[in-house]
């Protein structure tokens, strides 16, 4: 396949994602198969807590709950 045709597909890739979840920027996320958002709402559910406790939901155990106070900032 030629490098151009790769571009093509990536292309059809992206413009799909964007049509399937009506959201349109890159990266999104998806959580159980809903979509969640982009890096502005999970930067935001991290901030607020509300990330650790989706993860939950789907049994997943955030890293950042095992974190030693020393290495928090302050």
């Amino acid at each position: 396949m030629e490098r151009g045709g790769s571009k093509i597909y990536a292309d059809l890739l992206l413009a799909g994602v964007k049509n399937y979840s009506n959201w349109p920027t890159i990266p999104q996320v998806f959580l159980n198969g809903e979509f969640v958002g982009g890096c502005d709402i999970l930067l935001q559910m991290h901030q607020n807590g509300d990330l650790v406790e989706e993860l939950k939901k789907l049994g997943i155990r955030s890293a950042l709950l095992d974190a030693q106070p020393s290495q928090e900032k302050k």
